[in-house]
């Protein structure tokens, strides 16, 4: 199996083809270094041949996009970055350290008060500095002392971030770089980067680039690759992504195309056939790590390892993988919060001591998520588990969803549940209840149930998932308009292709003049599978018998 196959970059040499991709996830602390549950979280990933640390600030001045956002900026904080670095090679793995700076893609109050720079006067969240050549001056020497920081501090190589529109970025891109000095050509400040940082490390350095940004005045596949020719010479590896500011980007929903980026990874191949290229987009299984490895020489999984961290150790062993259903909520709703996961409640608490061992029979029941949920952890607990379903499948409510697109998606944890317990030996009793009952697991709140309606116009103006669910079908037979409250609380990238997917079945967006059926229904908490998880994982975690 060509994944699990070793790959060198440069002097490095990694124990498989599979990358941790760098990811932000509120887990450091406000200082910038990396915290105890941080630590735990990458030991936790330790099966991939290689992790890459979310983006790394290199100055505390105004490189920062994000609170609690890992940062190189000074010499104490070494002794720190240490400490994750000793733990990763203790246990077998290699790590690199994304460095970042933001550029544009910030606010003041995220930068210490201070002003936000950028190459040109193009602003996108709050008014903006053009850099003058002291800036871009001062900028180059920041990204070489962190540079200089993550060698001492153990890292096996460094990645530039110059992907998703951050400052590397604004300067290669024709849509944010409109200067008119030396530096109108963006690979120049590229190019003296990695200069400079070549001139005082050992350690691999490679590039992360979006081999698109979904507009054909920025970043293409071609204007990718000659960029990369230009530095070649300097890289190690190239690490290809896609997006810039808008919400298409590395981190596609369930609507867009599993693997994701193969056709512009396909043109850029052709410009760095001699230099490790990396990969990233939605990949989920084997069989869609084997279709990148074509391509590239090494396949990055991001949301998938979240999901499932031991995703390599399953895929030598044959066990039931927990797939990432790309749902885009708890991994990238993070302006308040540390990452979650909907499908894995255990990310973020890697921290935690083992559960207790237990003994005896369990009786659950209630055969969706939660109750699947927590047979599985009172299996692994040791105890003897029976659940009860009173229907004649297990799922619950993910068997009442009308959205193709994500009952396909959605369905595969389904799948992985039903694998899972068999494996450990959970005894499933459809069609039943029992009296009995050690643990119940019936959701207290649902979704609303569907209501079929033909020949009529209907009001969507509500946040639901289920009504969300509901307009493919309802759009079949009647003429439906939305209201953008039904893409409250959805990522951007989600709610962007879920609109595209209206327009393409004829759902309306203007005000109707007159509708027969109006659903106002704005909740600021709803049921979710994230939930429903989470309640199965924890309340079997902390049952006693």
């Amino acid at each position: 199996m060509k994944i699990l196959e070793p790959l060198r970059v440069r002097d490095v040499t990694l124990n498989n083809r599979v990358v941790m991709a760098p990811m932000i996830t509120n887990l450091a602390t406000p200082e910038g270094y990396p915290s105890e549950e941080m630590i735990a979280y990458f030991v936790r990933r330790r099966s991939v041949g290689l992790m890459i640390t979310e983006y790394t600030y290199v100055n505390k001045m105004d490189a920062r996009g994000s609170p609690n956002q890992l940062g190189l900026y000074h010499d104490e904080l070494i002794p720190k970055f240490a400490r994750l670095t000793e733990a990763v090679h203790n246990v077998g793995s290699k790590i690199f350290v994304q460095l970042v700076h933001v550029g544009r893609k910030t606010r003041r109050n995220l930068i210490w008060g201070n002003e936000v720079i950028a190459p040109s006067d193009i602003p996108l969240i709050e008014p903006v500095k053009v850099m003058t050549k002291d800036d871009i001056n001062r900028v180059i020497d920041d990204f070489v002392k962190a540079s200089e920081r993550a060698e001492k501090s153990g890292f096996d190589g460094i990645e530039l971030h110059g992907a998703h529109g951050y400052l590397i970025a604004q300067f290669l891109s024709p849509a944010t770089n409109k200067r008119d000095d030396e530096y109108r050509d963006g690979v120049l400040f590229l190019e003296e980067i990695l200069t400079e940082i070549r001139r005082v490390v050992s350690i691999p350095v490679g590039l992360r680039i979006s081999a698109t940004e979904f507009d054909p005045l920025g970043l293409t596949p071609d204007l990718v690759g000659k960029v990369i020719s230009r530095v070649k010479d300097k890289l190690d590896y190239v690490h290809i992504s896609a997006g810039r500011d808008g919400p298409l980007g590395g981190s596609s929903s369930f609507y867009y195309k599993r693997p994701s980026y193969l056709d512009e990874a396909r043109i850029i191949r052709d410009y760095v056939k001699d230099l490790p290229l990396f990969l990233v987009g939605s990949v989920t299984t084997v069989e869609e790590a084997d279709k990148v490895l074509e391509i590239a020489d090494a396949v990055v999984l991001g949301r998938q390892i979240l999901a499932d961290p031991d995703w390599v150790v399953k895929v030598k062993e044959g066990k039931p993988i927990r797939y990432c259903i790309r749902c885009n909520q708890l991994c990238r709703l993070l302006s308040t919060r540390e990452v979650r996961c909907d499908v894995n409640p255990e990310l973020g608490w890697e921290i935690l001591p083992p559960m207790e061992k237990g003994e005896g029979l369990v009786r659950v029941v209630g055969g969706g998520l939660a109750g699947l949920e927590a047979s599985r952890v009172l299996s692994l607990r040791g105890f003897e588990v029976e659940l009860y379903e009173i229907s004649d499948k297990l799922g619950g409510e993910v068997n009442e969803y009308r959205d193709p697109y994500k009952k396909m998606e959605f369905g595969r944890i389904l799948q992985y549940y039903e694998r899972e317990l068999k494996r450990l030996g959970v005894k499933v009793r459809l069609s039943s209840t029992t009296e009995d009952a050690d643990l119940v697991m019936i959701p207290t709140e649902s979704q609303p149930k569907f209501t079929q309606y033909k020949g009529v116009r209907i009001l969507v103006d509500s946040n639901v998932y289920a009504y969300q669910d509901y307009v493919f079908e309802w759009v079949k037979y009647n003429e439906v308009y939305v209201t953008d409250n039904i893409y409250k609380g959805l990522d951007r990238n989600r709610a962007y292709l879920l609109r595209e997917k209206y327009k393409e079945l004829g759902v309306r967006f203007e005000k109707p003049d007159k509708v027969e059926v109006i659903i106002r229904d704005i909740r600021r908490e709803q049921p979710s599978i994230g939930k429903a998880i989470s309640k199965g994982y924890w309340s079997a975690r902390s049952f006693k018998k």
